[in-house]
């Protein structure tokens, strides 16, 4: 999708923060359970840890998104 205004474009990025952010709290949860059930012997993982990751990455992909949305906004970092 190719974003045709500048809101477009800055709704999109939040869009896959909060994708990317979400993958990598199941992620990190998954492998965290693939060590456990290695040194326990026990599997722990189930949509309890899934839905227990919603908080997280809204928390971690919101203030990125202000950031680099304010950054654009005042051109910060060297771009043109």
């Amino acid at each position: 999708m190719k974003p045709k205004s500048r809101f477009q474009a800055y709704v999109l990025f939040l869009v896959y923060l909060i994708v990317l952010f979400f993958f990598g709290g199941v992620l990190s949860n998954f492998l965290g359970a693939i060590a456990l059930y290695f040194k326990y012997d026990t599997w722990h993982f189930g949509w309890a840890d899934i839905s227990g990751v919603f908080p997280g990455f809204l928390a971690y992909a919101v203030p990125v998104w202000f950031g680099v949305c304010l950054a654009s906004y005042f051109k910060w970092g060297g771009g043109k």
